[in-house]
């Protein structure tokens, strides 16, 4: 994996990490959805999308899977599975897939 890509796979779970401790919080709530960050490669992205804790359990169950912003998906370096109103789910593949499951924070491989 060339160091661009180890850049953006690396601020993907970087985003994956904080979205993680979202979901920590939304299990203890009764709230029926919450906003989490998208999990795009942009460091700078902000943007909050709106899921149900059932809905984020079901990208996480692969590792290599993200979810991002409609448009915020990396061709190069990752393919789209799943589009919603809100959201798409990307998975990660090649070299970036291997890094990102290796640095899961749920240490899943």
């Amino acid at each position: 994996m060339d160091a661009r890509e180890e850049r953006l796979a690396r601020n993907e779970t970087l985003f994956r990490a904080v979205n993680e401790n979202i979901e920590e919080a939304a299990a203890r709530s009764v709230m029926p959805t919450f906003e989490f960050f998208c999990e795009c490669s942009n460091v700078d992205c902000t943007l909050l999308l709106t899921m149900t804790v059932s809905e984020y359990e079901q990208v996480r169950a692969d590792p290599k899977q993200f979810v991002v912003a409609p448009g915020h998906e990396l061709p190069e370096i990752e393919s789209v599975v799943a589009r919603t109103n809100a959201y798409q789910v990307v998975v990660k593949q090649g070299e970036a897939a291997e890094f990102v499951t290796e640095h899961d924070p749920r240490g899943d491989s």
